[in-house]
């Protein structure tokens, strides 16, 4: 790494910035393509303006509920709505704080502590994981 500490990535002051750049000079290119169970013919994949699209809808939805400066706490398995939800906190200036989701019928130590430690203000989930967010406050 011959760049200094403060340099930029292609001109660009952040991710922000980066994704909107190149989503308004080519929405269409691929951007993230995400590989489920490792299979290749199954690839999903999204274009740098459907993150851009996907990012700026939630950022919304945070920026609505004052949440600027807060913490969200995003449970998502790997794939595409975990990239997009994090553009969206960074969009929004919400501060992501990533969990892998809770194993099904397994004690719930591990998300209750990072719940505890970074009382986030809002909790961002895929729709098959919102039928088990009651257990998540339980612990």
């Amino acid at each position: 790494m011959d760049r200094p500490p403060d340099a930029t990535i292609d001109g660009a002051e952040s991710l922000v910035s980066l994704l909107r750049r190149s989503a308004a000079e080519d929405p269409g290119a691929e951007l993230f393509s995400f590989l489920p169970e490792g299979e290749p013919t199954s690839a999903l994949a999204m274009s740098r303006g459907d993150l851009d699209r996907r990012a700026r809808e939630l950022a919304a939805r945070l920026q609505t509920r004052g949440l600027a400066g807060e913490r969200a706490l995003l449970v998502y398995p790997p794939g595409l709505d975990f990239l997009a939800a994090f553009f969206g906190c960074l969009y929004a200036g919400v501060v992501a704080v990533p969990a892998y989701p809770p194993r099904p019928n397994r004690p719930m130590t591990r998300l209750s502590s990072i719940i505890d430690d970074a009382r986030p203000a809002v909790v961002l989930a895929c729709e098959s994981l919102r039928k088990d967010s009651t257990r998540w406050s339980a612990g």
